[in-house]
């Protein structure tokens, strides 16, 4: 299983809105995982950011050369599915030994 936690640097790999999209294939560094309702102080603006309470499922703070879905830089939510670990101490066991091949 991957484990992704903060200050892991990950490729963005999916997104499931168009607004998304455009960060597909960027790295970025997880700041947090936050729970719908939650609050955080986001360390790209230093503005108290919220993860909407009618979110479905807990997202990741990312920070990087991306953008938000209202289109604020260097920050966005994202899915943990659509992260992809690059950090080797992150990934897998075999899918670090098939890299290290």
């Amino acid at each position: 299983m991957i484990q992704l936690k903060p200050g892991t640097v990950a490729m963005i790999i999916g997104a499931r809105t168009s607004a998304g999209r455009v960060n597909i294939g960027k790295s970025v560094s997880l700041f947090a995982l936050c729970q719908p309702g939650e609050r955080l102080l986001n360390p790209i603006n230093g503005v108290v950011t919220e993860l909407p309470g009618e979110a479905l499922r807990a997202l990741w703070l990312v920070t990087g050369d991306i953008q938000s879905v209202d289109g604020q830089a260097g920050f966005a939510f994202v899915r943990p599915e659509h992260l992809m670990p690059l950090t080797p101490d992150a990934l897998p066991a075999d899918e670090l030994a098939k890299i290290m091949e």
